[in-house]
Order: structure tokens, then C-alpha cells, then sequence
């Protein structure tokens, strides 16, 4: 018997601040070791596409399904198994600003009860260090912006979710930091089966790596795989965006 899809969504339609889509409701599984990404020209509303797929926002029309369970029967408790199985990062996250990069990775552990303070900060400063964070005694403001969007990724991953969403996670990075980033995630991705759903300008790394792409415009969606390769849409408009973004098709 297989297993039930992490995220799975029916005609979904996202709430697009700015403006009103009027195309094609979005239909997909994602499920465990999947890696799907969503790419597009900028404000055509890939983060509310992220948002509604994890449940954070209501969508406009459609069904949504988180950890097998239809959303609107959801109850408290299934929230919080949720928020622990799939971990969500968006953009601006924000981390607790008194206190150090350490205890912001150990307290949502603590809350979810997965150990005592002690026994967390090792596996909290393992994954600090992994994501390149050494000053675990700083507080979030004596930081720079992609060292607490690292932070905010070791706090999801501290939880050790089944999928970890991500929007935008590369732009605040240069090209050292976003290869090593990259790389942090396949390995999860292929070591611990963990999928992964993001936004990115990435165009190289969605098309060596995903499972499928989610093209998106403000007036329609074009969904991708391995089989339909993005590459050879013969779509004017998207071939323009993948050699704007460097990437030859």
C-alpha cells in the first residue's frame, strides 16, 4: 500500500494579493523525497501559492489535503502535528530577537517536547554549523539577514520534518553559501527521504534536481515533470525566463 502524499491539492486556487487569477486550479502530490519547486517571473504570487499549499492561508477554491486529512476537518491537535511535519520558512521569517542563535533552534524543540535543553544543543549546534553558522552567542540583531534565514531553516529542521517548504531560500545568499545550502538540503533530501517545496529564481537547480516545476504567471499555471520537461514547452515566454535566468535550453 502506498503512502498518502504529504500535500496533495485539487483545483486548488490561492488568495493572490494585488490581483485577481482567473486560470487553471492547481492539482498535485507531493509526497516523501519529492523535491517540487515553483519558478516564474516576479509578483505573479509564488508565495501565495507556498502559503496556501501548507495551510497557512485559505484558498480562494479547491481542496487541500495536509498529512492525508482534508484541511477543513482539521482540529487543533492536527495543526500542531502539522507544523512539526511539514516545516515552513517563508522569506521574512522573523526568530526571537532576545535570545542567541542557539536557543532559537533548541526552544521550538523544547515546545514540541523532543528533549530536555541539554540534549538538544548538540544536535541544535550541528545544525548550525552545517548551515554555516558559527556565532551561536550573538543576538538575531548583530547578524546579517541570511545568517537568521539560516537560523530560521535549523529551527524547522531541528524538528526533523517530513517536507521542508522554503520560499526563496537562495536570493539572500551568494554563490558559496546558496551551493552549500543546496547541497545541506539534497543530502536530507536523499539520506533522510525528506521532501522539499520551494520558490526559487533558480532555474538551474529546478530543473537538475526537481520531480516537478510549477511555471507561474499572473494568468495561468504550467505544472512540469521529468516526463513534460520545462526545457522543451516550446512556450516563447517561459524558454525567455529559463535564458534570463541563465539557464540554456
Amino acid at each position: 500500500m502506498s503512502a498518502q502524499p504529504l500535500i496533495s491539492c485539487r483545483d486548488l486556487i490561492p488568495d493572490t494579493p494585488g490581483f485577481d487569477y482567473h486560470g487553471a486550479g492547481l492539482t498535485l502530490n507531493v509526497n516523501r523525497g519529492d523535491i517540487v519547486t515553483f519558478v516564474g517571473p516576479d509578483y505573479t504570487g509564488k508565495s501565495s501559492w507556498l502559503r496556501t499549499l501548507t495551510g497557512v492561508t485559505s484558498p480562494v477554491s479547491g481542496e487541500l489535503e495536509l498529512l492525508g486529512k482534508n484541511v477543513d476537518d482539521f482540529e487543533r491537535q492536527d495543526w500542531v502535528k502539522t507544523r512539526t511535519s511539514l516545516g515552513y520558512v517563508k522569506s521574512d521569517t522573523t526568530i526571537l530577537s532576545a535570545t542567541n542563535a542557539l536557543f532559537n533552534v533548541v526552544l521550538p524543540a523544547r515546545y514540541h517536547d523532543l528533549g530536555t535543553a541539554k540534549e538538544l544543543v548538540k544536535p541544535a549546534t550541528k545544525l548550525l554549523f552545517e548551515l554555516g553558522i558559527y556565532d551561536l552567542s550573538s543576538l538575531p540583531a548583530y547578524l546579517r539577514r541570511d545568517q537568521r534565514f539560516k537560523i530560521a531553516i535549523a529551527r524547522a529542521l531541528i524538528l526533523e520534518p517530513q517536507a521542508l517548504i522554503l520560499d526563496n531560500p537562495f536570493y539572500l545568499l551568494d554563490a558559496i553559501a546558496s551551493e552549500n545550502l543546496q547541497q545541506h538540503l539534497l543530502k536530507r533530501n536523499h539520506q533522510m527521504n525528506m521532501g522539499l517545496l520551494l520558490v526559487t529564481h533558480d532555474v538551474n537547480f529546478a530543473i537538475k534536481h526537481s520531480n516537478q516545476i510549477v511555471f507561474v504567471t499572473q494568468e495561468q499555471l504550467y505544472l512540469f515533470d521529468r516526463d513534460n520537461r520545462i526545457q522543451d514547452c516550446g512556450l516563447d515566454f517561459v524558454i525567455d525566463y529559463l535564458n534570463k535566468n541563465r539557464m540554456t535550453c
